[in-house]
């Protein structure tokens, strides 16, 4: 049993009261006991937390309290009382869209096996990483778990599948593997994707019949060594240098100086025996840009190859089970047939040969490897949304705190209207973005040379987007407003038990911090976004020809004009919404380039003047996302037979698109939206999210994560933490 002091209504009015005046200035009374000293403390305690609870600037007495007793706090399961709007099942296929049986059988897999580690909290059974457990242990766990997997058949086809069905279900089992662990997804991305992948874009029949099969069946480990000290997403800048010896048929590759060491090269501590090397090409003394090698690290015994020195980054904040390392080559010799050669090549005798003669055009060829991995990194990004917010959901339906009238229940959190505007925006961004992952799959799936250009551009977006939204947690100058990211809402929205390892949110921040820079720096992604925006619109005006490609088709049409007045009707209209997002993608861009151009006018080259024009670039990307994102959920919606399902479809879609407007600036900055409409549009965040509060169980149960791949704090979080189950 326990004891609350509650504070009557009389309490609260006698606050208003104003003290007598003739006894203000009187002397106070000297206490006549030590009793009546403590008495008097008491009250003043008393009434600095009356003042406190009741949000009152002046002292006052509370004239009568009531004492009550209480049982103690008893769980109640997430789902009681909650409504069932749709079935949960038809949304998760719209959602997963794809794959769903191999997804299922993937965690199958995973909950049956002890390698997996479960655990057992309050009569639940969870499967969830051991990241309390030293570094090495991690990574041989890691180690032992793609083993286990690579035994049951769950890589087959990764490398030697062709057809968009083999790259669908690659991404499907990738999407699984990170909702248990992301350094498991890590580790298979770099060996089967940035390894494997590369082989298979980069090389030709004598590589793919040599390397693939091995690859895919995990005989052999390889890395991908491309990240230098020195060198990040400048891949053009990198240091390290191969030179073609023609007398005997070998490329001599040299780390020259301290900054050209490989750096953050996944596998390549403890596991990779190769790696793919990109260097530099130095043939007859001219450069000829990036190429790619295979070069043998480790001989058979794991120790390094001659000439070649390995050493481990070491522990980092996440992502543990990953052995980082840094290569340094001392003239290492290979085989002229190590050349991964579908770009370029080199003939016995020493002649370079390539169809494409720009050694600039040469080395974008060569880093088109990055796509598929920005691809993969973006749709593993939502996986991460998912579980989040599924735990802080689901806890926060089961979590009470202070109760709102006199001797009344406490109140679940999420019956809170502020804290249905910390989880449920994230709910409706997340499945916004989940179409828009749909979207870019298809558009990767479905490659051509011709759409190259856009996946790129898409991917980059993407990736920045995505991976931002999981975990941007302080203020984000680039868009000027506070942006907080999935993960930290939810550690705070779920208080104290965030904070715990086996809660797994906390821990998520760690493990997937390192996306925003892995793959290419999330703030260069965006620039590069804008820089491809603005060369397209270049090329159609001075052409004067419509728009083709790029999702910029909107901008052959007049432009959008939004009323003058926005009501809850208006908003919540999917035509008024994209023709709001296309209004403001096609004035920014018309602004981005007039500002390059004024910069240009000044004498600054094009490559400064891009740079001096930042600030309207990063709005310019950001809308380019939005409306991307957007037009992908509306897509999807329209799919859906009326109905509930598609009913609640529409308030999510309204809610990420509200949401949106009211925390980018650039609505009101730029003057899309005036002051009394952004007043209404923050109105209407808080209606949706009261009228979403319903639907939000069902909302993430849709996600189709499985109970074992949540937290104990999703569920019966008190039997969880009983003494029974501590370790006294």
């Amino acid at each position: 049993m326990y004891v609350c002091i509650i504070f009557s209504t009389e309490s609260i009015l006698h606050c208003n009261e104003e003290p007598d005046r003739t006894q203000r200035n009187q002397p106070k009374p000297k206490p006549k006991s030590r009793m009546s000293e403590t008495d008097t403390a008491t009250q003043r305690r008393t009434r600095i937390l009356a003042n406190h609870f009741l949000l009152h600037e002046d002292i006052c007495t509370p004239s009568k309290t009531t004492l009550y007793s209480s049982a103690c706090l008893s769980y109640t399961p997430a789902e009681h009382g909650e409504t069932i709007s749709f079935d949960t099942r038809e949304m998760r296929k719209i959602l997963d869209w794809h794959n769903i049986e191999d997804r299922d059988w993937l965690f199958g897999l995973m909950m049956q096996e002890k390698l997996f580690n479960p655990i057992e909290r309050g009569g639940r059974v969870f499967t969830i990483p051991d990241y309390e457990k030293p570094m090495h242990y991690q990574r041989e766990m890691t180690r032992r778990r793609i083993k286990w997997l690579a035994e049951r058949g769950v890589f087959e086809g990764w490398l030697t599948g062709r057809g968009e069905g083999w790259d669908l279900k690659r991404l499907a089992l990738e999407e699984a593997a990170v909702v248990y662990d992301h350094s498991l997804a890590i580790k298979c991305g770099v060996h089967f994707l940035l390894w494997g992948h590369t082989l298979k874009f980069l090389g030709t029949k004598r590589h793919h019949e040599k390397w693939l099969k091995p690859t895919e069946d995990y005989k052999i480990m390889g890395c991908f060594a491309m990240t230098e000290l020195g060198h990040g997403s400048n891949v053009r800048g990198l240091e390290t240098v191969a030179t073609y010896d023609a007398k005997t048929s070998e490329f001599v590759i040299n780390t020259p100086c301290e900054t050209a060491q490989k750096y953050w090269i996944g596998g390549a501590a403890e596991d990779a025996g190769y790696a793919v090397v990109f260097t530099q090409l130095n043939m007859n003394g001219k450069n000829q840009g990036l190429h790619a090698f295979i070069v043998q690290i480790r001989d058979v015994n794991g120790n390094p190859m001659p000439n070649i020195r390995i050493a481990d980054c070491g522990h980092k904040i996440g992502l543990n089970g990953v052995d980082n390392g840094r290569i340094w080559f001392d003239n290492v010799r290979v085989p002229r047939e190590n050349l991964l050669n579908s770009v370029a090549d080199v003939t016995a005798d020493g002649q370079y040969v390539s169809d494409i003669k720009d050694p600039d055009r040469r080395s974008v060829a060569f880093m088109s490897p990055l796509t598929s991995g920005r691809v993969t990194t973006a749709v593993t990004a939502i996986q991460g949304s998912k579980v989040s917010l599924t735990i802080a959901v689901r806890y926060a339906l089961t979590r009470r705190a202070f109760s709102v009238t006199p001797n009344g229940p406490e109140v679940r959190l999420l019956d809170y209207p502020s804290h249905q505007r910390r989880l449920l925006p994230l709910l409706a961004k997340t499945y916004a973005m989940v179409f828009a992952a749909n979207y870019l799959k298809m558009l990767y799936v479905k490659r051509t040379p011709r759409s190259i250009k856009n996946l790129h551009l898409v991917s980059n977006a993407m990736k920045a987007v995505f991976s931002w939204h999981n975990m941007r947690t302080l203020q984000l100058a680039l868009h000027n407003f506070v942006y907080i990211c999935c993960f930290q809402e939810c550690r705070e929205a779920c208080g104290g038990q965030g904070l715990k390892t086996e809660n797994r949110i906390g821990q998520m921040k760690a493990e997937f911090d390192p996306q925003s820079t892995f793959e290419g720096d999330n703030t260069y992604m965006m620039h590069q976004v804008s820089k491809s925006l603005l060369a397209e619109y270049e090329v159609n005006k001075k052409r004067n020809k419509p728009f083709k490609g790029l999702g910029l088709d909107h901008m052959n049409g007049p432009c959008p004009v939004l009323p003058s007045q926005l009501t809850s009707t208006i908003l919540r209209s999917s035509q008024f919404q994209v023709d709001a997002f296309r209004l403001r993608e096609r004035d920014l861009l018309s602004r981005f380039a007039t500002e390059v151009a004024e910069y240009q006018a000044r004498g600054e080259n094009k490559e400064n003047a891009f740079l001096q024009a930042y600030q309207v670039a990063e709005d310019l990307a950001r809308a380019f996302s939005d409306r991307l994102t957007l037009e992908s959920f509306t897509e999807a919606e329209a799919r859906v037979p009326a109905g509930s399902l598609k009913d609640v479809l529409g308030l999510v879609r309204s809610l990420y698109a509200i949401i949106c407007m009211d925390e980018d600036a650039s609505f009101l900055r730029y003057g899309y939206l005036t002051m009394q409409n952004v007043a209404v549009v923050r109105k209407e965040v808080r209606k949706l999210c009261s009228e979403l509060r319903p639907h939000a169980l069902v909302l993430v149960t849709s996600f189709g994560i499985p109970d074992a791949f949540l937290s104990p704090i999703a569920y019966d979080w008190i039997e969880a933490n009983s003494s029974s189950s501590a370790k006294l």
